[in-house]
């Protein structure tokens, strides 16, 4: 049996997930956690096979605790769920300790696989994650401005670059508006730019959005 730990702060797409999975009788849910600081909670007091983590949460994201949830539990394997493509976020989810990279709208066989293979101690990588991978460290030049951003400011960047408004980035985020200000203030510093439209253009020129 395969104890998991799921880590997603919305019940409707947990309860699809506890649904999908009680079809195949090798899972269990151990535990279910709303944000990063509950889900290292559990990791502390139990003991788990696997971990499916979403990017996306309330307070620190998904990749902001990647580190932590490695210091807490080195061996556990994480597959870290993401309504982003590949090419916006494997690479940083493997360099911060994932064990799999998946995106929502796989198929549930897909998901399954992904599951049983990181809990032998395999990596799973999808062939858009590979070659993402293959292609990342060529793109990885430490000097290149977006690679200094925080995992926050990286997904905030990207939200940015698809015309999304501060009001909704502060209401999915669960952050004031003001806050999310200053997170565009401190990327277009970054970045050395000073307009949303010039965003759109280095994300753009860097392959970071088609």
């Amino acid at each position: 049996m395969i104890r998991l730990l799921l880590i997603d702060d919305h019940t409707i797409f947990r309860e699809g997930l506890k649904r999908l999975l009680s079809e195949h009788g090798q899972f269990a849910v151990g535990a279910e956690a709303s944000d990063g600081l509950q889900a290292l909670r559990y990791m502390r007091e139990s003991e788990f096979d696997v971990a499916l983590l979403d990017v996306n949460m309330p307070g620190r994201s998904g990749l902001e605790m990647l580190p932590s949830f490695r210091a807490a539990r080195p061996a556990l394997p994480i597959v870290v769920l993401s309504m982003y493509p590949a090419e916006q976020y494997a690479l940083r989810a493997f360099q911060a300790g994932a064990s799999g990279y998946v995106t929502k709208d796989m198929d549930a066989r897909e998901l399954i696989e992904s599951i049983r293979k990181v809990a032998r101690g395999e990596k799973y990588m999808t062939p858009a994650v590979m070659e993402q991978l293959l292609i990342g460290p060529i793109r990885s030049d430490t000097s290149v401005a977006h690679k200094q951003l925080s995992p926050r400011e990286y997904e905030i960047m990207l939200l940015l670059v698809q015309g999304i408004r501060l009001t909704e980035i502060g209401r999915q985020m669960f952050l004031s508006v003001k806050t999310i200000g200053t997170y565009r203030t401190r990327i277009l510093s970054k970045l050395g730019i000073g307009s949303n439209a010039e965003l759109t253009r280095y994300a753009l020129q860097h392959h970071l959005i088609d």
